[in-house]
């Protein structure tokens, strides 16, 4: 059983694992990065370090919304190698998932997402960090 905070993109529930999870800021103002990809919106100033942003909808090709007083930046941890925000719609929950609440028909669901949870009558795409924050090399 791990702990997973449960978000919202657009009309879609996602998960993450909350052990990646540093903090969750109302939005801030982004500074822009000139030459990055589209889905990177920049850098903020957390408390004096420097944090790059990445909106998660656009990376991961969910439909675009304005920013509302719900919007907010999750501020993961890479296995203490560096931190990164993720823009999300809406922090819901933080709940417990065992491994039934998994449906192992979903491995390898796309890119960015590795399963699908049940829980509470909502399917929760869980977010393959690692595949968000890293570019995969193309196939030669």
């Amino acid at each position: 059983m791990e702990q997973y905070l449960i978000f919202r993109l657009a009309d879609e529930y996602y998960g993450l694992l909350v052990s990646f999870i540093e903090n969750i800021e109302k939005m801030m103002p982004i500074t822009r990065v000139p030459n990055t990809k589209e889905y990177i919106k920049g850098v903020v100033n957390l408390r004096g370090e420097i944090v790059p942003v990445i909106d998660l909808r656009e990376k991961i090709g969910v439909r675009k919304e304005e920013f509302d007083e719900e919007t907010r930046i999750l501020i993961v941890n890479w296995k203490n190698e560096f931190k990164v925000g993720l823009i999300i719609d809406e922090v819901l929950d933080v709940v417990y998932l065992t491994k039934e609440d998994f449906d192992s028909a979903t491995r390898d669901r796309n890119e960015f997402t590795f399963s699908i949870a049940k829980y509470n009558n909502m399917l929760i795409n869980i977010i393959n960090l690692e595949d968000v924050l890293f570019e995969k090399a193309e196939e030669v």
